[in-house]
C-alpha cells in the first residue's frame, strides 16, 4: 500500500498551472492508493459544476466549482486513463477568495465518508475553523479507514491543539471499529522536534508515527524557511509537521519527503510525505 499526504496551498501558488500539471503526472507514475490532501481550493467567483460518479459526496450541500484542485486533478488522471474517486469539503473563506477545503483522492470506492468539525467554532468566515475528512475503503481484505486532517497550534489561545485533537479522537470512537485500522493524514502544525507539546501529546495518546515504524527514511523535513501561520517564529529554519499517523503497530518499508527539490520539484510551501508499506 502506498499513501501521500501534501499540503497543497493550490490556486495560491505562483505557476500554479505548472505546479498542478507536474502533481498529476507524478501521481500518474507513483500510482498511490490513498492520497490525502490539506488547502484545497475552489474560487468563490467561479462557475458551480456538476462532478460525475467518481465524487463521493459527505455531504449534499457541497458545491464544486470548476477550478476546484481536486477536480482539476482527477480529470488530468483521467485523461491518463485513469479514475480516482475523490471526496471534498469546504471548511472557511481562505484569502478573501477561495474555498478552503480538504480532500481525499483514492484507487479504491470508499464505503462510507464521514466529515466534521474539530474546532469550536463553525464560522465559514473564521479563519481557524478546521473540520476531517475521513473515507473507510477495503484494501487488500481489510476496512480501512483514512482521514486528511489540517489541525491547528499548541499555543493558540482561541482554538487551541488538544480541543481540536480531542474532538477528533471523541468523533474516531463514534466513527471507527475496533479492529479497524486508521490512518491520520495531514498538516498537524506541531514540530516533531518540540518536547511536550502537540507532537507528544498524540503519540502519548497512542498514535504511532509511521515515519519512526519506517525501516528507511530521510530527514523527514517538511517545511523550509517561514510560512504562513509560523511567520513570528524567525528562529525556525525546517519543520517536520506533515505526518502519517497510525493506530496500529505495523511494518512501513519507507517514508519518503516528497516535492522537496530533492525528491521531485517543489509545489507548495510545504513538501509532501509518502510511505510505502
Amino acid at each position: 500500500m502506498k499513501l501521500l499526504t501534501l499540503n497543497t496551498h493550490s490556486l495560491v501558488e505562483k505557476d500554479y498551472e505548472k505546479k498542478l500539471a507536474y502533481f498529476i503526472e507524478w501521481v500518474d507514475r507513483n500510482d498511490y492508493d490513498v492520497i490525502s490532501l490539506q488547502e484545497v481550493n475552489q474560487s468563490i467567483s467561479a462557475e458551480k459544476v456538476t462532478a460525475d460518479n467518481y465524487f463521493i459526496g459527505a455531504n449534499e450541500n457541497v458545491k464544486i466549482k470548476e477550478d476546484n484542485h481536486i477536480l482539476r486533478v482527477v480529470n488530468g488522471l483521467k485523461l491518463k486513463g485513469k479514475n480516482y474517486y475523490w471526496v471534498w469539503t469546504p471548511i472557511k473563506v481562505g484569502y478573501d477568495i477561495y474555498d478552503e477545503g480538504i480532500g481525499i483522492i483514492s484507487k479504491y470506492r470508499p464505503i462510507d465518508v464521514k466529515e466534521f468539525y474539530i474546532t469550536q467554532s463553525d464560522d465559514y468566515f473564521n479563519w481557524k475553523v478546521r473540520k476531517v475528512i475521513g473515507i473507510k475503503c477495503e484494501i487488500e481484505n481489510k476496512k480501512k479507514w483514512f482521514f486528511s486532517v489540517h489541525l491547528g497550534w499548541w499555543k493558540d489561545e482561541s482554538e487551541k491543539f488538544n480541543y481540536q485533537f480531542e474532538k477528533l479522537k471523541s468523533q474516531l470512537k463514534n466513527i471507527v471499529a475496533e479492529d479497524e485500522e486508521i490512518f491520520l493524514m495531514g498538516d498537524f502544525n506541531n514540530p516533531a522536534d518540540v518536547r511536550d507539546e502537540g507532537y507528544d501529546y498524540i503519540l502519548k495518546e497512542g498514535w504511532l508515527d509511521t515515519y519512526t515504524l519506517a525501516r528507511e527514511k530521510d530527514d523527514g523535513i517538511t517545511v523550509a524557511g517561514l510560512i504562513d501561520g509560523w511567520k513570528d517564529h524567525k528562529d525556525i529554519t525546517s519543520m517536520r509537521i506533515d505526518f502519517i499517523f497510525t493506530n496500529k503497530n505495523q511494518e512501513i518499508a519507507k517514508s519518503n519527503v516528497v516535492f522537496n527539490g530533492k525528491n521531485g520539484e517543489i509545489i507548495s510551501d510545504h513538501f509532501g510525505v509518502e510511505i510505502i508499506r
